[in-house]
C-alpha cells in the first residue's frame, strides 16, 4: 500500500507540474515556469532564471528517484524516473533552442530611428553703437534643426550612429562606430563625432538649458578616432583622440584645411555623488585641452550673442597662425532641482606676426525646476545629458461633468552670465558681456517651449558700447 502511495504521489507531482505549466500558471511550491514562452525566439533574464531553477529542481527529483531506498520496488521508481528524465531532456532542448535564437539575434544589426525639430524666432532691439558695430539685427524665424537619427548595434559590442541635418541642405552630423568592452582602454570610436572638449559642447542641444552654447572656442564634429570611457556607474570619465580639422558652415568658423591635425582630450570626476538619490546631489569637476595644427596657417575666432539668428558681435577676423591650443576648466554643482555650472576657456594662438596671442571666455549659469523635477546627470559622458521628465505632462481636457482637467508639465527658470574677450595685445576682436534669462516649459519629456531674453553689451574699438536686446523663443519636438 505504501509503495502505491509513493508511486501515485510521484506521478501526481509530474502530471501536475506539466498541466500547470501548459496553462501558463505559476507552479505551486517552486519557481514558475515561463508562461507562454514556447515558440518564442528569446526570453527575459527573469524567465531564464525561472527556467534554470525548474530544470535544477527536476534534476534533484530525478536523483531522488534513482537513489530511493531498497524497500521501494524497482518498478515503482522505474515508472517515475523515465518521465522525469524526459521532462528534463525536453526543457534542456528548449533552453538550448532559445539560447541559439538569442545568439543568432545578437549577430543581427539593430536599428532605432528618431529625429528632432527645432523652430526658432527672434526679435532684436539695438542702439546706434550696436548698429555701427554689427549692422542691422533683423527679426527672423527659422527652422533651426531638422535631424534624422539612426542608431543601433552591430554584433554584441559594436554600436553605430548616423545623424543628418536636413534643415539647410543635407549635413552629416554624427557618423561613427563605437567598439565597447575592450581590454585596457574600454572603448574605441572611429568616424565623425564631437571632440572631447567642454561640458557644454558635449551636452546634446536637446538637453541644453539655454537655446545656444556660449563659447567661441567650442570644438565641433570632426573626423577622428578616440579612446574613451563608458561606464554608467563610474565617478570619472576620460576621452582622448586624434582628429582632422574641417571647414565648417557654423561657428566658430575655424578656417583650416582638411589635413590639419588636432589632439584633444578631456577628464572629469565626481568628488561627491549621492548614490541614494541617483545623483540628485553631486559635484562635478573637469579639465580639457586641445592642440591644433593649422595647415593653411589661417585662424579666426568670433561669436554671436547666444542666438543663432543674431549677427556676430565679436570677431578677430582672419589672422596668420601656425597652430593654437585650448584649455578648458569646468565645474558643476547639483542639489535636487537646482543646478549651477561654470566653464573657463583660454585659446593661445601661435601667430606668424606677433608670437603668442591669448583669448578668453567664461560663463556661469544656474537653473531651478519650479515644479520639483531634476535634470539627471549622465555618468557616461560627464555632463547633464538627460531630459527633464515632468511629473505630469501638459494636458487640458473637459470631463464628463463639464469640469476642466489640466496637467501643468514642468517649468524651469535659468540665468547665465557670459563674457568673451577676443582682444589680445595685437589682435582686437572685441569684448562682450551677456546676461541671459530663460523660462523653459516642458510639455512632455519630448516637447519643450523655450523663452529667452538676452542683454548684450559689446565693447570694441568704437567710442561707445553697443547694446543689443534679443527676445527669442523655440519650439522643440523629438520623436
Amino acid at each position: 500500500m505504501t509503495r502505491r502511495i509513493v508511486i501515485g504521489a510521484v506521478l501526481l507531482v509530474v502530471l501536475t507540474r506539466t498541466a500547470w505549466a501548459d496553462f501558463g500558471l505559476p507552479e505551486l511550491g517552486g519557481p514558475p515556469l515561463p508562461p507562454q514562452t514556447y515558440g518564442r525566439e528569446s526570453i527575459s533574464p527573469q524567465e531564464a532564471a525561472n527556467l534554470q531553477a525548474q530544470i535544477d529542481e527536476l534534476k534533484r527529483e530525478l536523483a531522488r528517484e534513482k537513489f530511493r531506498p531498497a524497500y521501494v520496488p524497482a518498478s515503482a521508481s522505474g515508472d517515475a524516473a523515465p518521465t522525469l528524465s524526459k521532462d528534463v531532456d525536453s526543457l534542456m532542448k528548449w533552453k538550448a533552442s532559445v539560447d541559439k535564437a538569442d545568439a543568432k539575434a545578437a549577430l543581427k544589426p539593430s536599428v532605432n530611428i528618431g529625429g528632432r525639430l527645432f523652430f526658432d524666432s527672434a526679435l532684436f532691439s539695438q542702439n546706434q553703437a550696436s548698429f555701427a558695430q554689427v549692422g542691422d539685427a533683423e527679426n527672423a524665424t527659422k527652422l533651426r534643426w531638422a535631424w534624422i537619427e539612426l542608431k543601433g548595434s552591430m554584433l554584441e559590442n559594436v554600436d553605430y550612429r548616423f545623424w543628418v541635418d536636413v534643415s539647410n541642405n543635407v549635413n552629416i552630423l554624427d557618423a561613427y562606430l563605437d567598439f565597447h568592452d575592450l581590454p585596457y582602454f574600454q572603448n574605441f570610436r572611429i568616424g565623425h563625432f564631437f571632440e572631447p572638449f567642454s561640458m557644454q559642447q558635449l551636452t546634446p542641444n536637446k538637453y541644453l538649458t539655454f537655446m545656444e552654447r556660449s563659447s567661441p572656442f567650442n570644438l565641433g564634429r570632426d573626423l577622428g578616432l578616440m579612446l574613451h570611457s563608458d561606464n554608467a556607474n563610474a565617478n570619472w570619465t576620460y576621452g582622448a583622440g586624434l582628429f582632422m580639422n574641417e571647414d565648417s558652415a557654423r561657428p566658430p568658423f575655424y578656417q583650416n584645411d582638411e589635413d590639419s591635425l588636432a589632439v584633444t582630450g578631456r577628464f572629469t570626476c565626481l568628488p561627491w555623488y549621492d548614490e541614494a538619490s541617483d545623483g540628485r546631489g553631486l559635484i562635478h569637476l573637469g579639465l580639457g585641452g586641445s592642440y591644433r595644427h593649422l595647415a593653411d596657417q589661417t585662424l579666426r575666432f568670433r561669436n554671436r550673442p547666444d542666438a543663432a539668428l543674431a549677427p556676430y558681435i565679436v570677431d578677430t577676423g582672419n589672422f596668420a597662425a601656425d597652430n593654437y591650443s585650448l584649455i578648458g576648466l569646468e565645474a558643476a554643482y547639483a542639489y535636487g532641482s537646482f543646478i549651477m555650472q561654470t566653464e573657463y576657456h583660454r585659446a593661445a594662438a601661435d601667430t606668424l606676426s606677433f608670437g603668442n596671442e591669448y583669448f578668453d571666455h567664461y560663463y556661469i549659469q544656474a537653473s531651478y525646476v519650479l515644479t520639483g523635477e531634476n535634470r539627471a546627470y549622465n555618468r557616461r559622458s560627464g555632463s547633464f545629458s538627460n531630459r527633464i521628465v515632468p511629473y505630469e505632462n501638459f494636458f487640458r481636457v473637459r470631463t464628463e461633468d463639464g469640469r476642466i482637467c489640466r496637467g501643468r508639465g514642468a517649468w524651469e527658470i535659468a540665468y547665465r552670465y557670459a563674457h568673451d574677450d577676443l582682444n589680445s595685445d595685437n589682435i582686437l576682436g572685441g569684448r562682450d558681456y551677456r546676461h541671459l534669462f530663460s523660462l523653459n516649459w516642458y510639455l512632455s519629456p519630448y516637447t519643450r517651449a523655450m523663452f529667452e531674453y538676452n542683454y548684450t553689451n559689446t565693447d570694441d574699438t568704437t567710442a561707445s558700447n553697443g547694446l543689443l536686446h534679443v527676445f527669442q523663443m523655440r519650439m522643440q519636438f523629438e520623436f
